[in-house]
């Protein structure tokens, strides 16, 4: 048999593509998508199979030099260059025979790294489930019984020997910290030498697998009800323990103890043959403890038969279908989705729906948990490694077929995707966008979402009442089928919305600055009537800022340019939100001395303080970071507002997402202000979403709600359109703006983010790299550097620069052609270089 090559990805910091051998005993477990651990230099590293080589084995041609030995460092091709098969190490083992990523997951992947400018090793990287990111440390064993007369003399490797000989085998890390790192290496290669010692690589880290329980059960059924009596008679304590399994079935051996039964009785039992002890797979299911009732009976309305019966039609035909589904709040979007649903899963085929955070969307799992049973699964953050390791299993064997899930389920293995799902589209926990990752990571599980769809031949529905411009854009231009649901459920009409000019509002006392008197009003007439209400602050804590009046400067954070956040419920003091720094309120300026130091600002620790002062008797919920830091926080808050246990449900942007409480009546937003000018294009754009989605919290059910919308910004066009709830004129005046800017969705970015804890090396870098991109010649154009927004940000300074233009082939060309270069100057300059394509934010 002809020995095979696999192309090899390895993820960051390595990111490269080598080539391996495959060893005769592996090659029936190796395929495309398998992980796989390589030797790489001294250690083993993970690796993902991509695809079959073949190599060059023929002897060189006249005149061709032959091939260097590969260094050390590299499996497989280096810098472009042939090889052959004596240069290739092989593959030391594999990981899971099951071949963890499919071979569509690989293609999505790749689609991914060539599109967002990735590592595949790191897009691929994402997609695994818990268990298999293992490296290796090596282990030092020794061989004989004392160091031979050669290396008499030698003192590292005496005192390397003196390790050993006292604590058996020892890892190459322990001997560096207990002898130091010089000389080191050099001594342990001339004790291997000399064959004093033998150094083998180990996994580190513990390997996720599937979790085992010990259980009982009966050999023979008919013989254990033949030696009842008699086993009565002679033993009636393993009688009654015999007598518990026949009724029960397998029992778990822990339960059975648990009841009084020892493991004396369970082993007298098994030496009578009547019991067996069996390792079973345990389940670890995160919808274990859900309740649920049955599925409600449901007709559907004229509209929505009109929006059903395309998408119906699309996936009993087959092939790509991708609909934006523009549904007002409260138009009954979701019975859609569990229609759609149940039509792919009765052809066989897998359903994905993602939600913007699944903490936020018990209630949507709840209805699909009533309808499809134990066909639903979910997969997120908040699971444990054994549950998210056993969900991606299950799913991977095809024994669910339907996950409900956050951003990282559009990369979950579930087989034959016949629909995918994103509800409220719009929503920015779609896109991965860490600012402070070591390994740079960014993508939109939205735009992800239709890749895959393309590539599986399925349906995408886009949902929500306020969409992207980008994808409102693509319905408009024919990209994606246009639905809409423009009106509630049952006619019902959408919330009366107030506006309230806070600079007009006559203030009486401090704490009624908070509330204007239409809000205070309103709130006492819900309390009467026993409604409820939510409230929006989408600003923590007590107070966003600490200000002295004198200079006027704020008290920020030493190790980000950013303002200290007030909390008088964690101790009174001063946090950051970003690197989490605590310190107390100043007593003097640090900017000028000055002891007029105040709170500025309002939070919502302050907002429920205030409801308390003037409502002694109201019961308040409050949901933001602060409060839901715990796995299961969201659905306990959530759950209890709805059981009727508080009056008003205070928070930030969550209480916006997706909530559905028939006895809500009154929203107000405490300050509508919030984001409307941040130094960022989609400002505009994210408070129109913001205020619209919160608003329709109000009046879901048979009574009548009302919003009320506090603001000293009454003419802003993003707060007109909220207040109208009229997307369509707030849609047109942002893309006549967006057209003449050149921005999405008529143009396209590329950002590039340089960090670094020296501010004139971050300069210099991003200088240096902007440079580079203007040398080459284009439809587009290159904006910045400049400090970032957050110009510091966990003690390392930040610059940007942003590519915009129209062409996103040329734009990603332009950035990929310099990428290499400007890396290497951020590198020499002790710089990190992150490049984000199709940023959502320039934050």
């Amino acid at each position: 048999m002809s020995r095979r090559y696999v192309e090899v990805a390895l993820p960051p910091p390595l990111s490269r593509q080598l080539t391996y051998s495959v060893p005769v005993d592996l090659v029936e477990l190796v395929q495309p998508g398998t992980i796989v651990l390589v030797p790489l230099q001294r250690r083993l590293v993970t690796g993902f199979v991509l695809q079959f080589q073949t190599l060059a084995d023929s002897p060189p041609e006249p005149g061709e030099e032959s091939p260097r030995p590969l260094p050390q460092a590299a499996g497989g091709q280096v810098d472009g260059r042939r090889l052959r098969p004596g240069d290739v190490r092989d593959i030391a083992q594999v990981l899971d025979a099951d071949s963890p990523l499919s071979p569509e997951i690989v293609e999505l992947c790749r689609w991914m790294a060539a599109y967002y400018l990735l590592p595949l090793g790191r897009a691929l990287a994402a997609a695994l489930p818990p268990g298999v990111k293992l490296t290796s440390r090596r282990l030092v064993h020794p061989l004989s019984g004392g160091l031979p007369p050669a290396l008499d003399g030698d003192d590292m490797a005496g005192r390397v020997w003196e390790q050993l000989a006292a604590s058996g085998s020892l890892q190459v890390g322990t001997l560096k910290h207990r002898l130091g790192s010089s000389g080191l290496e050099q001594a342990l290669s001339r004790l291997r030498r000399a064959q004093c010692i033998d150094i083998r690589p180990v996994l580190s880290g513990s390997k996720m697998s599937a979790k085992q329980q010990q259980q009982v059960r009966v050999t023979d059924m008919a013989r254990a009800r033949r030696e009842m009596p008699e086993l009565q008679r002679r033993a009636p304590t393993q009688a009654s323990c015999l007598e518990y399994v026949i009724t029960h079935g397998a029992t778990a051996k822990r339960s059975l103890v648990g009841r009084g039964f020892s493991y004396g009785v369970l082993k007298g039992l098994g030496s009578r043959g009547l019991l067996e002890t069996v390792a079973q797979e345990m389940i670890r299911d995160p919808l274990a403890h859900l309740e649920t009732d049955g599925p409600e009976p449901q007709t559907l309305t004229d509209d929505q038969r009109r929006v059903l019966d395309p998408i119906l039609a699309a996936l009993d035909s087959g092939g790509f279908f991708p609909a934006l589904l523009h549904g007002v709040t409260g138009s009954g979007k979701t019975l859609i989705y569990l229609r759609a649903v149940e039509r792919a899963l009765s052809q066989g085929r897998g359903a994905i729906v993602l939600v913007p955070e699944i903490a936020l969307a018990w209630q949507m799992v709840r209805r699909f948990k009533a309808h499809f049973g134990e066909a639903v699964t979910v997969l997120h953050s908040q699971l444990s490694n054994g549950e998210r390791y056993d969900t991606w299993r299950r799913l991977r064997r095809g024994e669910q077929r339907l996950l409900i899930g956050a951003r990282s389920a559009i990369l979950a293995p579930v087989k034959d995707v016949g629909i995918i799902i994103v509800d409220e589209e719009h929503d920015g926990s779609y896109i991965q966008d860490d600012l402070n990752s070591r390994q740079p990571f960014a993508y939109s599980a939205r735009d992800l979402a239709v890749v895959r769809a393309r590539m599986a031949g399925a349906a995408i529905i886009l949902g929500s009442a306020t969409p992207s411009l980008e994808s409102y854009w693509n319905a408009r231009m024919g990209k994606y089928r246009a639905l809409s649901l423009p009106s509630r459920i049952d006619d019902r009409p959408l919330a009366r919305v107030d506006v309230v000019d806070m600079r007009r509002e006559p203030f009486q006392g401090k704490q009624r600055a908070l509330f204007s008197r239409s809000l205070r009003l309103k709130m006492r007439e819900r309390l009467e009537r026993g409604e409820q209400i939510v409230l929006l602050q989408n600003r923590r804590g007590f107070a966003p800022a600490v200000s002295c009046t004198s200079c006027g400067e704020a008290v920020r954070c030493d190790h980000c340019h950013v303002s200290l956040t007030f909390h008088r419920s964690q101790g009174e003091d001063m946090r950051c939100h970003y690197c989490d720094y605590r310190g107390p309120v100043p007593r003097i300026c640090p900017s000028c001395g000055s002891t007029e130091v105040r709170l500025e600002g309002v939070g919502t620790q302050q907002v429920e303080k205030a409801l308390l002062e003037q409502f002694p008797s109201i019961r308040v919920i409050r949901m933001d970071v602060d409060t839901t830091g715990w796995k299961g926080a969201h659905d306990t808050l959530v759950e209890g507002f709805r059981r009727g246990e508080a009056d008003v449900l205070l928070g930030t942007q969550m209480v916006a997402k997706g909530l559905d409480f028939p006895l809500v009546t009154l929203v107000g937003v405490i300050s509508a202000d919030t984001g409307l000018h941040a130094p960022d294009f989609r400002a505009a754009e994210r408070s129109f979403q913001l205020l619209t989605q919160v608003a329709g919290r109000s009046g879901r059910g048979e009574r009548p709600g009302e919003v009320v919308i506090q603001t000293r910004l009454p003419a802003e066009p993003a707060l007109v359109a909220a207040a109208g709830q009229d997307y369509e004129s707030f849609a047109e005046g942002e893309l006549a703006q967006r057209r003449e800017a050149g921005f999405p969705p008529f143009g396209r970015l590329v950002c590039f983010r340089w960090r670094g804890p020296d501010e004139s090396s971050v300069e210099r870098a991003a200088r240096l790299g902007v440079q580079r991109l203007k040398r080459q010649e284009g439809n587009w154009a290159a904006l910045g550097p400049s400090p970032a927004p957050l110009a510091r940000l966990r003690g390392e300074y930040r610059w940007q620069a942003l590519l915009l233009g129209p062409v996103p082939g040329e734009l990603k060309g332009a950035a990929r052609d310099v990428l290499g270069d400007m890396r290497e100057v951020a590198d020499g300059l002790g710089v990190s270089l992150a490049v984000v394509v199709d940023p959502q934010t320039t934050m």
